[in-house]
């Protein structure tokens, strides 16, 4: 043999001659970017119809329970039948429940206070959370989704029901 060691490519596969120089690249505009708009500052909140310092003060927010606990929200709460720490609120309350019944999933729902707003947030339980205000109106709450409590609302944990009042 005699190209020993060299790979040596089979006859035809490279032309002999080069038939015309290559085509240049097609001209490609140069990408476009968003633009983005300052962001206004908010409006101001109305003015109170009662002066500040004429409302009545809120008392706490207190939870009645209908196994008969009655307690005074401080912080996080996380309310089940045998409730687990939840990632998302390290720092909550482990409230257990008595529901004979079982609609009550063991981690059911989180109570937060945040400021001076009292809200819950449905953890995905099997029976759901439902809010019913002192009108009446109903809120079946989605999996997940958060809700702003007032006082006199009704929750329903499943068919286990608790009151919301302010002291």
């Amino acid at each position: 043999m005699e190209h020993e060691g060299f790979i040596v490519p089979p006859p035809g596969l490279i032309p002999d001659t080069v038939e015309a120089p290559p085509r240049p690249a097609p001209a490609v505009a140069p990408a476009a970017f968003p633009t983005f708009t300052p962001v206004t500052a908010p409006s101001p909140p109305p003015a109170p119809v009662v002066p500040e310092a004429e409302a009545a003060p809120h008392g706490p927010w207190i939870l009645s329970l209908d196994d008969g606990q009655r307690f005074q929200v401080g912080g996080s709460l996380v309310i089940g039948r045998d409730p687990a720490p939840v990632p998302v609120r390290p720092h909550a309350v482990l409230v257990p429940v008595v529901d004979a019944a079982k609609s009550v999933s063991k981690t059911h729902a989180i109570i937060d206070l945040e400021g001076a707003e009292l809200s819950i947030t449905d953890l995905h339980s099997t029976n759901g959370v439902l809010v019913t205000d002192a009108q009446g109106a109903e809120h079946d709450l989605a999996p997940g989704e958060r809700v702003v409590l007032s006082p006199g609302d009704r929750v329903e944990l499943g068919t286990f029901a608790m009151r919301v009042e302010r002291a």
